[in-house]
């Protein structure tokens, strides 16, 4: 099987795309594009053989790259996912993959226009502990009723001193929530049809950043089950995922500590504890299956991915127009429309 060669932009989070195309059997890393001209002299020392851009269109000009991952702060995503969609390229970005309802429609129109294979970094769901709570969930709950997911930060300084609170927009919910989102989609494979949220911004002191560091929502679906997802970047505790899951025959509690799963009302019946630890290879397998989808020209695994990353991201975006408005919104998948 042939290699696909890569470059990668953004040297943040994107140095872990950079070791896996380097290091991956089947991709070759081609090029890089840093922003930051003082971190090249760093970057070429840790890949020697690899081609520093002096601007992102090298990349996107560029007939040898075949995959572009975007890494870079997330008011960039859309122009560079318009840009690698022009260029032909298959693009795999870093969540949030835009940040208003109308770039996402001219992304789904642009991408269904030029059949482009496109995925995004969601890498709870190759979490072990979090493949183990969905066999449970669909196992062993029966009815599911109720779920809670939180996503708590824990790295204040972050939105305090770094490229979140100097961009002009950045939300917790798409930059935090979303991965719980869509966790939480993935274990129901069922839409939430209705969005109420709330947020404040308490604790961030600095004033630069307006935004909220805190949002909470409420997510109802027309089997009846309701889905509490939280996004809280000012808590005083490491960063971590919680959740829990209610059903009619068990529930299900995960945090820092580990899981635990009940499965009886009665005090005396003893708790089942799990708690299956994830390394970062795992987490590199979202890129390494689209890279195999790719190779094995698998597209309808890429096109139900695809749609399923959209999903979440339109319910991201109703969470964040519940804010502004203060209203419950309504969310049309089809049609890409949110109504109050």
């Amino acid at each position: 099987m042939k290699k696909i060669n890569c470059a990668v932009i953004g040297m943040g989070v994107g140095a872990r795309h950079a070791d896996f195309y380097k290091n991956y059997k089947y991709t070759n890393l081609i090029k890089i594009f840093e922003k930051d001209k003082k971190k090249w002299a760093r970057i070429k020392k840790i890949y020697p053989s690899v081609q520093i851009a002096k601007n992102e269109n090298e990349i996107f000009k560029d007939p040898n790259i075949k995959l572009v991952s975007i890494a870079s702060y997330d008011n960039y995503h859309y122009p560079q996912i318009l840009k690698s969609i022009k260029f032909k390229k298959n693009i795999f970005v870093e969540k949030p993959i835009c940040l208003y309802l109308s770039q996402l429609k001219e992304i789904k129109k642009r991408i269904e226009k030029n059949n482009t294979n496109f995925s995004c970094n969601f890498i709870l769901r190759e979490y072990l502990q979090f493949k183990k709570i969905k066999k449970i969930l669909k196992k062993q709950l029966g009815k599911i009723f109720f779920i809670e997911g939180d996503y708590n930060y824990g790295r204040l300084e972050k939105i305090e001193k770094g490229w979140r609170g100097k961009i002009p927009y950045y939300s917790v919910t798409h930059g935090g929530a979303i991965h719980m989102i869509d966790l939480i989609l993935w274990f129901l494979n069922e839409l939430p049809h209705e969005v109420t949220s709330e947020g404040n911004r308490l604790i961030v002191k600095n004033k630069k950043f307006k935004t909220n560091d805190f949002t909470v929502s409420l997510l109802k679906f027309k089997s009846g089950k309701i889905v509490k997802i939280s996004s809280n970047f000012g808590c005083t505790i490491p960063h971590h995922h919680s959740l829990k899951v209610f059903g009619s025959k068990g529930s299900i509690f995960h945090d820092l500590r580990g899981g635990i799963l009940a499965r009886s009302r009665n005090k005396a019946k003893k708790l089942t504890k799990f708690n299956h630890l994830t390394n970062n290879e795992k987490k590199a397998n979202v890129l390494k299956n689209f890279v195999m989808d790719i190779l094995k020209k698998r597209k309808k695994a890429i096109n139900e991915n695809c749609k399923s990353i959209f999903n979440s991201m339109l319910v991201s975006l109703a969470i964040e127009k519940s804010i502004k408005q203060r209203k419950k919104i309504r969310i049309n998948y089809k049609t890409l429309n949110l109504n109050e």
